[in-house]
This record gives structure tokens, sequence and C-alpha cells, in this order.
């Protein structure tokens, strides 16, 4: 439910951006959404399908490439992602580890027409 805030924040800026440009219709949208921010790509889509009826975003499409967090060694220097993680470092065998934490929310880019 929380992707609603989001879903209404991506709405107005790529709305205001196509208007501000004359846009008549936005085909697509590209997000990169940080593994640990838990928002779903198809929930956001769905909300965009109905906050866009009537607009030049109707029927827009979302594109989103999910970055994960990475977890850096502490002793030999060796990243990796979390789904590698077995509780320790698979370079060196260390337990001295650090979550690097993805949260990142962007809107890449817009396809339009």
């Amino acid at each position: 439910m929380h992707e609603l805030a989001i879903t209404e924040y991506v709405f107005n800026l790529v709305k205001k951006q196509a208007d501000a440009n004359n846009v008549s219709h936005v085909d697509k949208i590209h997000l990169l959404i940080g593994d640990q921010c838990d928002y779903v790509p198809e929930i956001i889509e769905e909300y965009l399908k109905v906050m866009s009826e009537g607009t030049s975003l109707e029927g827009v499409k979302v594109d989103a490439t999910v970055k994960e967090s990475m977890i850096s060694c502490k002793d030999c220097g060796n990243e990796f992602t979390r789904h590698q993680f077995d509780s320790t470092c698979p370079s060196c065998g260390s337990d001295n580890l650090k979550l690097k934490r993805c949260t990142d929310f962007i809107v890449k880019n817009i396809e339009v027409s």
C-alpha cells in the first residue's frame, strides 16, 4: 500500500515534464528501484493506470530495474550482493562485513510518442 505515495510523486513529476514539453503521450517510465525500498513495480504500474486515465500518461507502462544492496568486507574490501551472502565473505572468509543498503528510487527516463 505504501506504493501509493511514491506513485503520486512519479505521476506528478512525469506529468509536469510532459506538459512542459508539449508531449501528447507518455509510453513508458523507466525506474531504478533499490531492493531496500520494498516497492513493487507492478503495484506502481496498477496505480498509474488509475491515476493516468484521461491524461497524457494513460496506458503508460513501467519498466523497473531493481538494484541490489551490496555487502563489503571490511578486511579484504571485496564487495558482493546480498544474494551471495552466507554470513562470511566469499573471498576471504571474514565475518567483518558492512551492508551498503540500496534505497535508491530514481525516475531514469521516459519514452514518449
